[in-house]
């Protein structure tokens, strides 16, 4: 993986932006779109506040694990910090402890 693959927006960003488009589509198209039903309450919040919500969360967080890329990089950890993470320390077990019974 390298921070260029991070420029790049994820098949889930680019998913919630297509549904963004036709939830505008549909909004400018239909009148229907911009009021409210009895089911689903007021549609525009479904149609576009949502997906433009959730949008916006996948994109932050992207951006903060490109950061915590780029930190990595900064410190020296490059493209193996991960693996360096997952390999047990020598002469220590898996166990962390005794087991403790619930009170």
């Amino acid at each position: 993986m390298s921070i260029h693959d991070h420029a790049r927006p994820s098949l889930i960003e680019q998913s919630l932006l297509g549904a963004v488009v036709l939830a505008l589509v549909a909004m400018v198209s239909l009148p229907v779109a911009r009021s409210g039903s009895e089911t689903f309450g007021w549609l525009p919040f479904w149609l576009l506040a949502l997906p433009l919500s959730a949008w916006a969360v996948a994109r932050l967080l992207r951006l903060r694990e490109q950061r915590a890329w780029t930190r990595a990089r900064q410190i020296g950890l490059g493209q193996m910090a991960s693996v360096h993470v997952l390999q047990p320390i020598p002469g220590r077990t898996a166990s962390a402890g005794p087991l403790r019974r619930a009170a």
